[in-house]
């Protein structure tokens, strides 16, 4: 059938099928692809109704009766040259009433709209959403008084997630790399020397090389090169979160956990007769479980540091580390 006559209801129905079906993307893909297509299919409606250009909200009448005309609404309308412009521009105060569209948002509609062409054997569409605005780049004073503060607030140690965020913090000023080669780092790279703490990298792993964004840490019986040098309240920071760790590994029954960054929480995954399994606190953190236990702990640490130096901090670890690495 051609794509002109093509309802679009029913090829996005087909592609979100297959994508459950196929299991090739995260359950978080999977929702983002589902919001954003059922997104495309309403404002591609709401353009049957009346002119979106505007930028005015849709009224109760307006939008229940674009969503009548959801059947109507042809395959070759959504890949139409300024169909992705429109919607990427217009669908936030037209369907939600607010404002400037978040960057992040646009890139997600516009990502699920050239998966959909793909998967219909349509011609991708050529709309590129902005880039992201990054934050100025942080400042050593700044990195220092953040790492203060994030354990300054209770007596004695501040909550485990900014421990544990201020241990980031600690390593990521002296070596900013991806969360893939903080995630690799393990406790037994870690050396206390008086009032340094040692962490054992590669060779090529030097903080400001050309190489060192895409090194890890060495692994097991692999020399290590100069090791990267805590000192101060980096160092003290890293030793707060390394107790920490320890009380959650301890409670742990089973093998032994080799990584330095671990869970906080009890939390669960996929498995078991019930579709989940619990997952204790002290367990590894993967790239992705770093990024989002990073991110959680950001949010929380701007709402109570707010007005102190060094905050708000970038709620992306890899924001983080692009700002660290151009001091």
């Amino acid at each position: 059938m051609s794509i002109t006559t093509r309802r679009a209801v029913d090829v996005v129905q087909a592609y979100l099928g297959e994508l459950d079906a196929s299991g090739t993307v995260s359950s978080s893909v999977r929702r983002q692809r589902g919001w954003a297509l059922r997104e495309a299919l309403l404002f591609a409606a709401v353009r049957q109704v009346r002119d979106v250009s505007t930028g005015q909200a849709l009224e109760a009448g307006e939008r229940n009766a674009a969503t009548g005309l959801l059947h109507r609404v042809r395959l070759a309308e959504l890949f139409a040259p300024e169909f992705a412009g429109e919607w990427t521009t217009y669908a936030d105060p037209v369907l939600r009433g607010v404002g400037e569209p978040n960057v992040s948002t646009q890139r997600a509609r516009m990502a699920s709209l050239r998966a959909l062409a793909v998967f219909a054997g349509a011609e991708v569409p050529e709309h590129r959403a902005p880039k992201p605005v990054l934050r100025e780049l942080l400042s050593e004073p700044e990195i220092a008084s953040a790492m203060v503060a994030l354990t300054r607030q209770l007596p004695g140690r501040g909550p485990d997630d900014h421990v544990r965020l201020a241990a980031i913090l600690a390593v990521m000023s002296v070596w900013p790399v991806r969360s893939v080669e903080l995630s690799a780092m393990r406790l037994d790279q870690v050396r206390n020397t008086g009032d340094r703490v040692l962490v054992d990298v590669p060779p090529d792993a030097v903080p400001g090389s050309s190489s060192a964004s895409s090194a890890s840490p060495s692994s097991a019986g692999e020399p290590a090169g100069e090791p990267l040098v805590l000192t101060g309240v980096a160092a003290v920071r890293l030793r707060q979160w390394i107790a920490v760790r320890e009380s959650l590994v301890s409670a742990l029954q089973g093998g032994t956990v080799r990584s330095l960054w671990t869970s906080i929480r009890s939390n669960s995954k996929p498995g078991g007769p019930r579709g989940s399994l619990p997952w204790p606190p002290g367990m590894p953190l993967k790239p992705r479980g770093l990024q989002r236990a990073y991110a959680r702990s950001v949010v929380t640490a701007n709402l109570v540091y707010d007005g102190t130096t060094g905050f708000p901090l970038p709620r992306s670890l890899d924001l983080l580390r692009r700002s660290i690495g151009g001091i």
